[in-house]
């Protein structure tokens, strides 16, 4: 898509006009993949540092001292999440691989441990050139870590999720060898989700040059106009150390290496530049289109310095009437928040996993996701900003009041600034990021302190980024009336009633808030919303204010993938009848089990419903799982009815299943083996579903959907046959090489017809044979059940999965058998 048929001026979009914000989003992604910058002579950025370390699960005394003896140590690459892995020392009572039935965290971190680790890596730096400043980058490490260099402390950090560097020159030592020590602590109950520990995102070097250069996230871009079929691109560049006569010159690269666009300035501390593209073809979720943005420094024509980064070229705005318009075109958010963990992998971050997740929620209809409740990895905004999904970036569960007794509200008040900075800076330039997030559900937030943090956290946003929404997550009560004065509102808003909570928000988020949404938008006709966390059962609700609100922007539902922690939120179970009426889920339970996906990627029946709600399909049909007599189902508050897409329930003929279509069609019919066994017709106040009780008979269970007469769409549901074998397939790669390539092996127990038995449980083992090693396997089963790196494991609902790491080229075996059915095998060639 090009802009010639959109018009738009981001000093315009920046006015406010009788209230109504009207914000621009444009940006470029962290270097990754294709669009990495060119290798340099004599210094490089992003340069792999995450081979190679040992690691030590425990403490001690002066472990980050050179002259300690670490051969015992285990050899790892990066990234590496100990919480995930196996409990050491042989299995207690209580422990079943990495969960704990003791584990302080309890449910909140599914029964998972921390602890302390130490990291350490030896390194000869006689190849950097004498008087390069050489930096480590961490994109991330969790909880709290120290960093060492040849014995002495260099510096650290708090927050888990920050991305934050190290500068290593002062200590290092260029002749011989160096060793680098990380110490790594994760104590107490500090997470309301599974954390993982360790570093468990990427490591990188940059070798920089001693004198002028470009600063950490030290580019700024976004589009100032799309009008005529051109684009003006805002570049502010801050350099540091700038000494002597010096030229910046700012290039945008198309994805055939033509220079579309180019400035030359004189080097200073801080440059603007403009950039004018003819016909740009602009970034959205459905057209994805990236540049490169190259920024060089150069002395006496010699690049001393240089920078390249993926970019996307887009205008997105914000108002009442329209609600939220990208380049224009008015998009509905059919968002999802998501926790960090990669699942069976856990926090570990890998760019392949986080492609993955991306890849998987966009076949189900989702364009975005909120990165909850925390800043994302940079492997997953690149995700985002590659294949087309939107992305919320969040700071904060926790300011100045605790949810956990030790989580960021201890340090808060001390280092909220380095978190805002390093969330902002790190992404602005990412095209996929719409809005910052500086909280969810804080406590207290209404309060006079509250609101001054609200003040503070918000303006310290703007000042990085006046380009994006400011917006937090809010649930409850938003707090009373208050009105800003004139220099201290956002602009527009002076002198206009607002409550306490949104006062300086430009986008409130709303969590579970579905029946405040209208009714608070009569007193505030100039407020823009969206819903930043949802109950998946209110699919059908949320599709509807969608479809007649303008200035309801969309949805976030809790959660678009399972993930480890806050075990049992989702939880369905069978209970006596007279029990009591709640449900606290507690061990074994280890997942939350109220994704729409579940562990290993496969849908589950909340996700089959937002299929019909989201047009992805015309019918969907579920049965619920048998209920004995005496018993009820008891389904939590984020949860969904105990339904798979299954006619195979033996022991339960004759009894009467609930069978559950969703449609969005006018009338649907439903056949048993043929014979019609009724029909009903579907008006608005029936939410797209329709119920039927049906005597369970095996064969074929058959609903069609009509609307105006018309079939628009039809699903079978066929009894299957016992196991009689095993398939394993291998899911397409990426193309990364090596230690970073990963390798997807789904397995599926079959019967004689080649079907998944969808309600089968079973062990599986494994065996690999060449240049891969297995990184984790098992399934989407939400209790605990054993180890996730073992070779063996079970099945669950028919369906296991395997992830394999590449360690080096060559072509990978694997084979897979389970005791009384055929095994199966699958081959893949790494490069």
């Amino acid at each position: 898509m090009t802009n010639d048929d959109f018009t738009a001026d981001r000093r315009e979009a920046l006015a406010i006009a009788a209230g109504i914000a009207v914000l621009p989003v444009v940006g470029a992604a962290t270097a990754q993949a294709a669009n990495a910058p060119r290798p340099m002579s004599e210094t490089g950025r992003d340069l792999p540092f995450s081979d190679g370390w040992l690691f030590f699960r425990g403490g001690g005394e002066a472990l980050e001292q050179p002259v300690v003896d670490d051969k015992a140590w285990r050899r790892i690459d990066l990234p590496h999440d100990w919480s995930i892995e196996d409990i050491p020392g042989g299995q207690a009572p209580g422990q079943i691989g990495p969960f704990d039935k003791k584990a302080v965290g309890t449910t909140a971190t599914g029964f998972t441990v921390g602890g302390e680790g130490w990291y350490r890596k030896h390194f000869k730096a006689d190849g950097f050139p004498a008087d390069a400043r050489v930096e480590i980058m961490f994109d991330g490490v969790y909880l709290e870590s120290e960093i060492f260099l040849n014995g002495a402390k260099l510096g650290g950090n708090v927050h888990g999720y920050l991305p934050f560097s190290v500068d290593l020159t002062p200590h290092l030592d260029r002749k011989g060898d160096n060793v680098l020590a990380v110490r790594v602590r994760n104590l107490g109950r500090n997470s309301r989700w599974y954390s993982g520990s360790g570093l468990y995102r990427p490591v990188t070097l940059d070798i920089l040059p001693a004198g002028t250069r470009i600063a950490r996230w030290g580019v700024a871009a976004w589009t100032r106009t799309l009008s005529g079929g051109a684009a003006e691109i805002d570049v502010t560049t801050t350099l540091e150390d700038v000494a002597g006569e010096g030229q910046l010159v700012t290039r945008l690269v198309d994805v055939n290496g033509k220079v579309v666009a180019e400035a030359s300035s004189i080097a200073g501390p801080e440059v603007k530049q403009t950039l004018k593209v003819r016909g740009p073809r602009l970034w959205s979720p459905d057209a994805p289109n990236l540049y490169r943005l190259e920024t060089e420094v150069r002395r006496g024509g010699k690049v001393v310095d240089q920078l390249a980064q993926p970019f996307g070229v887009r205008i997105v705005t914000f108002d009442p009437q329209r609600g939220m318009a990208v380049n224009g075109k008015v998009m509905k958010l059919r968002g999802g928040c998501i926790h960090h963990d990669n699942g069976l992998l856990g926090a570990r971050a890998f760019a392949d996993a986080d492609d993955r997740r991306v890849r998987l929620m966009k076949a189900r209809g989702y364009n975005a996701v909120r990165s909850s409740h925390n800043p994302a990895s940079r492997s997953l905004r690149d995700a985002c900003d590659r294949l087309g999904m939107l992305l919320i970036e969040e700071a904060f569960d926790a300011w100045h009041e605790r949810k956990e007794p030790q989580d960021f509200s201890v340090q808060f008040r001390d280092h909220w600034q380095e978190v805002i900075r390093g969330m902002v800076l790190s992404a602005r330039n990412s095209p996929s990021v719409i809005m910052w997030s500086i909280g969810n559900e804080i406590p207290y937030r209404a309060t006079d302190e509250g609101v001054q943090w609200e003040w503070r956290l918000a303006n310290a946003v703007r000042r990085i980024d006046p380009t994006r929404p400011v917006t937090a997550a809010l649930n409850g009560g938003l707090g009373g009336e208050m009105i800003a004065a004139e220099g201290t509102a956002r602009p527009g808003f002076a002198g206009k009633v607002d409550n306490a909570s949104t006062l300086f928000l430009d986008v409130p988020g709303y969590n579970y808030r579905f029946a405040d949404i209208e009714r608070e938008q009569v007193k505030h006709p100039d407020r823009i919303v969206y819903a930043s966390e949802t109950f998946p059962r209110e699919v059908f609700d949320y599709r509807g204010l969608m479809d007649r609100a303008p200035y309801f922007l969309g949805e976030f539902v809790w959660t678009a993938m399972d993930y480890i922690g806050e075990a049992g939120l989702g939880a369905t179970v069978r209970l006596k009848a007279k029990s009591a009426p709640f449900y606290f889920a507690t061990w074994p339970w280890v997942n939350a089990w109220c994704g729409d996906i579940d562990l290993i990627g496969q849908q589950k029946a909340p996700s089959l419903a937002r299929d019909v709600a989201w047009d992805l399909s015309a019918i969907e049909v579920a049965v619920q799982r048998p209920i004995a007599d005496g018993e009820t189902e008891k389904i939590a508050i984020w949860g969904w009815s105990d339904e798979l897409a299954s006619w195979s329930w033996p022991g339960s003929e004759g009894k009467p299943l609930a069978v559950r279509v969703y449609s969005s069609a006018d009338r649907v019919e439903l056949r048993l083996n043929g014979k019609k066994l009724g029909e009903k017709a579907l008006t608005a106040a029936d939410k797209y579903k329709a119920e039927f009780s049906v005597p369970y008979a095996p064969g074929v269970l058959e609903a069609l959907a009509y609307r105006k007469g018309k079939l628009i769409g039809r699903r079978r549901l066929e009894t299957v046959g016992d196991g009689v074998g095993l398939r394993l397939g291998a899911e397409k790669l990426s193309g990364r090489k090596g230690r970073d390539a990963l390798l997807y092996l789904p397995l599926d127990v079959l019967d004689a017809k080649g079907r998944v038995l969808p309600d089968d449980q079973r062990a599986v083992s494994l065996s690999i044979n060449g240049p891969a090693e297995l990184l984790a396997f098992g399934s989407a089963n939400p209790l605990v059940v054993g180890s996730l790196q073992a070779p063996t494991a079970q099945t669950y609902r028919g369906r296991a999965l395997a992830i394999l790491r590449g360690t080096g080229p060559g072509k990978v075996e694997v084979e897979v058998r389970s005791p009384g059915i055929a095994p199966a095998s699958t081959s893949v060639t790494l490069g």
